[in-house]
């Protein structure tokens, strides 16, 4: 770890985050019971009974609770996010827009367009606030690409794919939780070898909170995520992956955050292309029972097993991720090969371009 980043400087927010999201969870299931925040049993649904959602607002409630810790009892997390150009207004609001949207989506529930609209109005404020994509890496050659105005659209894009992809394999108990928690991992290991101390407080913070929910949201659930969940673990991962990571001493290539949230991006790819291909582009956004979850519980694993599984396919693309930092040139097209054709490979087993088992 940086010699910036004490453990003290980390034991405090995360110890806040993940005690206050163990305890407060069974409180905001009885707010969900009472405000009908519900998911019920149907042809879609994974769970044989109706089990409430917003557990956004227990991960919400976390997050807050571990920063205001900080501000009375220890300032140097803050500190640390600060002097390394954290614009923590910005940040706050944004995260609060993006949890109101679904947490609303939870309870009332929101059309496609209402809950995009409000999607890109939390990546529009981080963007405005200075966070965001202002140039890559060629994962090839290591050299610098100048995004210019592109910038922003391509920085708007991804929060908007990656918040997405989380809500997408939100589909099986604590399955985004888990992989959540091991993309936080992730990224802390990359930050903490790249020697950005603020990324590593604020991966650690969040899968502290993420750790302290999974108990209540792991198989059998008592809660689910709900939008409100998927929709801020997402958006806080883009931000981690996309803010923090290409600023390090030797910027990092584009593939450790494409790696490190392999297991979501590689479901929503798949199922945009098989929507594509069956009903053409009306289809893509219209939700189904094809993910590779569900192919997983086709092919007989059972509801934990299935959840296991994609925790270490998420894990050894955490390992290409932290791999790919470490290599460039054609060591890093030897790895996107391979990683390419495990891919290919785990999509035929799954028994996709097959039809359906």
């Amino acid at each position: 770890m940086p010699p910036s980043v004490e453990m003290s400087t980390l034991t405090l927010p995360a110890l806040v985050a993940f005690a206050v999201a163990l305890l407060i969870t069974p409180l905001v299931r009885l707010l969900a019971l009472r405000l009908g925040a519900v998911d019920a049993t149907g042809p879609r649904r994974t769970h044989a009974r109706s089990v409430p959602r917003l557990g956004g607002v227990a991960l919400l409630a976390a997050l807050v609770a571990a920063f205001v810790a900080c501000r009375f009892a220890s300032d140097a997390p803050l500190q640390v996010l600060t002097e390394h150009g954290w614009s923590l207004a910005w940040l706050a609001l944004a995260t609060a827009a993006m949890a109101t949207i679904g947490i609303v989506d939870d309870v009332r529930g929101l059309g496609v367009g209402a809950k995009l609209a409000g999607q890109l109005l939390a990546a529009g404020l981080v963007t405005a606030g200075g966070y965001g994509f202002a140039t890559v890496t060629n994962p090839l050659t290591g050299g610098l690409i100048e995004l210019g105005a592109f910038g922003v659209v391509f920085s708007l894009g991804w929060i908007l794919l990656i918040t997405n992809a989380f809500n997408l394999i939100d589909g099986l108990d604590g399955l985004a939780t888990g992989i959540g928690l091991i993309a936080c991992v992730t990224i802390a290991l990359v930050a903490t070898a790249q020697g950005r101390p603020d990324v590593v407080v604020l991966a650690v913070v969040f899968g502290a909170a993420l750790l302290g929910f999974l108990p209540h949201n792991f198989h059998p659930a008592s809660i689910f995520l709900g939008d409100s969940g998927s929709l801020l673990i997402g958006f806080w991962l883009a931000l981690l992956a996309m803010h923090g990571l290409q600023k390090g001493p030797t910027l990092i290539m584009v593939l450790v955050p494409v790696f490190a949230l392999g297991v979501p991006l590689l479901d929503t790819g798949i199922s945009i292309v098989r929507r594509y291909l069956v009903a053409g582009w009306a289809a893509v956004f219209r939700a189904d029972k094809d993910h590779v979850h569900h192919r997983l519980l086709a092919l007989g694993l059972t509801h934990r097993n299935a959840v296991l599984t994609l925790y270490v396919v998420a894990t050894v693309f955490g390992g290409f991720a932290f791999l790919s930092m470490w290599i460039s040139g054609p060591a890093n097209a030897v790895l996107l090969m391979l990683v390419g054709a495990a891919t290919f490979i785990l999509v035929r087993k799954l028994g996709y371009g097959r039809g359906a088992d």
